[in-house]
């Protein structure tokens, strides 16, 4: 595959050069980006924080044993690591990454049709981040960020991945569906133009290593190409660590991602292992550059990244030698010496054994040398307080409260403090989250033609299996993540926020109580309030399209009347006589659903219910008993001359059925027929019809 571009001129632009001259220009660019960090030790940085969190603390590998070393000319010397800068670094890990990021799908418009599809753009979500293993992707990048300043996150569409779909009429090749594969990057994987100052580039250039058969089979033409690449070149040696000498089938790949910018409108993707082998050069695939950054913070003027941990490793490295000075000490003079006085009448026979009886003229003296002053554990002290004080990681969240801190709240108060200094990282963390949950449904929506089936979870965690295609969710444009409380990390904050709950009987039965214990999650509490929200929009949708939905027993009718009369708020949509009917056609079923349906059920539902409509007393006229016909003397009058006939009780037009009682029609008064189309509707209702001014 080819993407032609400009010739080889010095005045056009690297990128928009024929494939081996780009190529070529990249890894120039490569080299000079990692001469540049060697040169300003950066690079040496990363691999003594790499050493640092797996305990390597001396200049070779031998202290990856992880145990005591002896130095000096005869062994006098103690080497006493403990590793403070990995126990830190785990403990801001932890606090990122202890409760599962919730990414929530947001539509583009609300209606019906959009909000369903959210329902299924989360459980797609909640599908990779279980099955396909996003979630380990996210945290391996932040636990890159936290020891090596940054770590990074790349999307890949594989099309020759996935489960059978079709086969070729013509070459009997099988197709498949596709899949999204992950790949986690160091800093040394990623290249960038390191003159800029920030981290928003037009281009990234990312290094990974890949089987070279693979590489064979899934581009045949270049076989011989990809054969003749040494799998140790320049570029293999800016790597973390390498634990073998054996050769290895893995070469170096790179993926080179452009921008659509003005200079490259349709933007640029390159695959290619030289300037010599190029597998892919097309226009740019994905919507955006599908790398992920995460950092604590940068290097002010810089694209690189920047960890608090860079400032804990040389208190780390005095933590060490005020461990290592205490252990020589203690290992040189923990033998027990006696002073005897010169010419003493003691020999070292005498003091052989135990249960001695030693006779001389000067009693002797046991020297106590193992004593460390009081000092050197004071400073080793302030030492760890420095670095925790560094981390943000203070001692209540590594299990050492001081012990003025007795009760929960002052426990979590402190530990909550611990989540905010770090909130840095966090908020990093969950625009990444965000930003890799969106480029997942927007890959989705662009690649997932064929139908893909996922094990979504159902009701009671039971796995549901759900087909889909681009078109489920297309109307996705985003993915967002709700923080939360930073109370809400923490057991203490979480034991708070349940007995506050429990208290105010928001609580209904022990299994929300332990899902707050547990996640610190609220949401599971107000489904049901949910779906009766999305019912209601889907109704109101029926309601805009001329039909009138059914109504059941079990409805929040208030809720219904509350949203369903809101349509009726619009003042274009309230001049259609038709609609206006509809809604209070609507409108009515629920005020009947709550007149005549079982107390007991609308009570359980939390619905008070409505008395049923009481027919109306026969008025006594003078002159004449109750109930007397109509126009008889004291009995009901109708309008006379220059009379208006009273309206009955809201309610009671279009419900005659309701007024036999014991098969007797109760005496009503004849009322004129209101025009279409506000027959059958309550007497207010009827009222809304427009004036005739004719």
């Amino acid at each position: 595959m080819s993407y032609i571009f400009s010739g080889s001129d010095s005045s056009v632009y690297f990128a928009a050069k024929p494939a081996n001259e780009t190529a070529s220009a990249l890894l120039s660019k490569g080299s000079s980006f990692f001469n540049l960090l060697r040169a300003n030790a950066y690079l040496e940085k990363l691999q003594r924080m790499w050493s640092a969190y797996h305990g390597v603390y001396s200049e070779s590998y031998v202290g990856y044993t992880h145990r005591i070393n002896f130095s000096g000319e005869q062994g006098e010397l103690v080497q006493l690591p403990v590793n403070h800068f990995r126990n830190l670094a785990q403990h801001i890990y932890v606090m990122i990454t202890a409760n599962r990021p919730v990414m929530e799908a947001r539509a583009i418009n609300t209606d019906y049709k959009s909000l369903a599809q959210t329902y299924l753009a989360n459980g797609i979500l909640d599908y990779y981040m279980r099955e396909k293993r996003l979630e380990d992707a996210l945290k391996k990048a932040t636990e890159l960020s936290i020891v090596l300043g940054a770590g990074f996150v790349k999307l890949e569409w594989n099309s020759t991945a996935g489960e059978e779909y079709d086969t070729d009429p013509d070459t009997g090749e099988i197709i498949r569906n596709g899949e999204l594969e992950f790949t986690t990057l160091t800093p040394l994987d990623v290249v960038v133009d390191g003159t800029k100052e920030n981290w928003d580039n037009d281009w990234i250039l990312v290094r990974s290593f890949k089987n070279r058969f693979n590489l064979m089979a899934k581009y045949p033409e270049m076989t011989d190409k990809i054969k003749a690449i040494p799998p140790k070149n320049e570029s293999a040696i800016y790597r973390l660590a390498v634990f073998s000498n054996d050769d290895t089938d893995d070469i170096p790949v790179y993926e080179f991602y452009h921008k659509r910018t003005e200079a490259m409108p349709e933007g640029r993707y390159m695959l290619f292992c030289d300037s010599e082998t190029v597998l892919i050069d097309a226009k740019m695939p994905y919507r955006v550059i599908p790398v992920f950054r995460i950092a604590p913070s940068d290097i002010l003027g810089t694209p690189y990244g920047y960890s608090p941990m860079f400032d804990i490793y040389p208190i780390q490295e005095a933590i060490n030698a005020s461990y290592s000075a205490i252990m020589t000490n203690q290992n040189a003079f923990a033998v027990q010496n006696v002073w005897v006085p010169k010419g003493g009448d003691i020999n070292v026979h005498s003091l052989g054994g135990a249960m001695n009886v030693i006779e001389s003229v000067q009693k002797p003296e046991a020297l106590n040398l193992t004593q460390t002053p009081a000092e050197v554990f004071k400073y080793l002290e302030m030492l760890i307080e420095a670095a925790e004080t560094i981390s943000g990681v203070n001692s209540v969240a590594r299990g050492n409260p001081e012990a003025s801190l007795k009760s929960g709240n002052a426990l979590a108060l402190v530990q909550s403090m611990a989540l905010q200094f770090i909130s840095g990282l966090q908020q990093s963390y969950i625009k990444l989250v965000e930003d890799v949950g969106t480029a997942v449904i927007q890959i989705l929506k662009d690649y997932a033609t064929a139908p893909k089936v996922i094990a979504l979870v159902g009701k009671n965690n039971r796995p549901l299996l759900k087909e889909f295609t681009s078109d489920d969710i297309s109307s996705i444009n985003r993915v967002v993540v709700d923080v939360g409380n930073p109370l809400s990390k923490t057991i203490a904050g979480r034991v708070q926020m349940a007995e506050q709950l429990l208290q105010m009987n928001l609580i209904k039965d022990p299994t929300q109580y332990f899902q707050v214990m547990n996640t610190g999650r609220l949401d599971s509490m107000f489904e049901g309030e949910q779906n009766e929200i999305l019912n209601i929009k889907r109704e109101n949708e029926r309601i805009l399209d001329g039909s009138n939905p059914l109504v059941a027993p079990t409805d929040r009718h208030s809720m219904h009347i509350e949203e369903h009369k809101a349509v009726l708020s619009d003042p274009d949509l309230r001049e259609d006589p038709n609609l206006t009917k509809i809604v209070m056609d609507h409108i009515e079923a629920h005020m009947n659903a709550l007149r005549n349906t079982d107390p007991e059920l609308l009570k359980l539902c939390g619905e008070v219910p409505l008395p049923p409509i009481q027919p109306p007393q026969p008025q006594q006229g003078p002159g004449g008993p109750p109930g007397a016909p109509q126009g008889a003397p004291g009995g009901p009058q109708g309008p006379g001359p220059g009379q208006v006939m009273q309206p009955p009780p809201q309610g009671m037009v279009g419900a005659q059925d309701q007024m036999n009682i014991e098969g007797e029609n109760v005496g009503m008064p004849s009322l004129p027929k209101p025009p279409a189309p506000f027959q059958n509707l309550p007497v207010s209702a009827s009222q809304m019809a427009p004036p005739n001014n004719g």
